[in-house]
């Protein structure tokens, strides 16, 4: 078991680095030579030329067409596949049935599984008949196009018609995308680390009323879409608060206001601590206006507390957007 998990995870170490390095392809396109390369190049080009047009052909009445577009460009990948293997073919003194046999003694030896796609078709990839693909009802025509796309896709990924400068090119592209991914997971990493932890995240709230489809805990929850988080009912001195879970040294406290205007049905509004949850003491008041883009930001000084409340000191609604608190666990003493 530990044998077989060890030869995965090589075999995942060597995908990747050829991914990103193609030793093996450009060790591949080295030995092929240049003159092989251009053969392989021209037919695999000719190739996707057809087979570009032919899956622009999908009509009943171009169908026909279409399946001698997709068998024409399927045997130029065969030349280009055993091309590739460094066999000379002349596609005008082999037949492609000769072509397609050499082809299948390759796969064999490649150890490659043939798709049932490829089986489906094959009778058509070499058939010698220029008029068969004529006499096929529409149903049948439109299972051959399938067939043979299926199988010129399949063919067409066994073909690297890459040139030298072109892997170095992809070699370059990928280490720098790889370059790139990384320094920005980093750059991601060491804001996480470094921006203070809200401690009041998913922490429960409650309140003297709700309103508008509102809780209280939609100040908490992280989430700072649509207009509010709470609403509460127009009532004297709403109040809304938070049970941090237990004491904590507060450092700074973000109240986040409404972003679709009204800035001032909240104010003025205090901030109040509490040890117990019943009594409490005012440590900030708020008679300025302030949004969600523009928030309330108090930072008190050395202020331990487990609750914290905001009440709206008149007759009038408490809206609030969302509520962050960063701070830490006190020092045991």
């Amino acid at each position: 078991m530990i044998a077989t998990s060890q030869s995965v995870l090589q075999s995942a170490r060597d995908g990747v680095r050829e991914f990103f390095l193609l030793e093996k392809a450009a060790e591949k396109v080295a030995a092929l030579g240049s003159p092989r390369r251009d053969i392989v190049r021209s037919y695999y080009e000719a190739a996707q030329r057809r087979l570009n047009v032919a899956q622009d052909l999908r009509g009943p009445v171009q169908t026909p067409a279409a399946l001698a577009l997709y068998r024409q460009g399927s045997q130029f990948l065969a030349v280009a596949y055993l091309t590739s293997r460094g066999r000379d073919y002349d596609p005008t003194s082999v037949s492609p049935e000769d072509a397609f046999q050499a082809m299948e003694r390759a796969f064999e030896v490649d150890g490659l599984n043939v798709p049932g796609a490829y089986d489906q078709a094959r009778p058509m990839l070499v058939s010698p008949d220029a008029l068969d693909l004529d006499r096929l009802s529409a149903e049948e025509a439109a299972r051959r196009v399938e067939e043979l796309e299926a199988t010129s896709r399949w063919l067409t990924s066994l073909i690297d018609a890459r040139s030298p400068s072109e892997l170095r090119w992809t070699r370059l592209f990928r280490s720098g995308v790889a370059i790139a991914a990384a320094i920005f997971l980093l750059v991601m990493l060491v804001i996480r680390a470094v921006t203070p932890k809200n401690i009041a995240l998913d922490k429960p709230a409650a309140a003297s009323s709700v309103a508008l489809a509102t809780l209280p805990a939609g100040v908490v929850d992280g989430s700072r879409s649509g207009p509010f988080g709470y609403h509460s009912q127009l009532e004297e001195s709403p109040w809304l608060s938070i049970d941090l879970g237990g004491p904590f040294v507060i450092t700074k406290v973000k109240i986040f206001g409404r972003s679709d205007g009204s800035y001032d049905q909240s104010i003025p509004l205090a901030l109040e601590i509490s040890d117990d949850g019943t009594t409490y003491e005012q440590i900030a008041l708020r008679s300025e206006p302030f949004s969600d883009s523009a928030p309330w930001i108090v930072q008190p000084s050395g202020v331990e507390t487990r609750f914290l409340r905001l009440k709206t000191m008149r007759n009038a609604y408490l809206v609030v957007g969302e509520v962050e608190v960063n701070g830490s666990a006190p020092k045991k003493k």
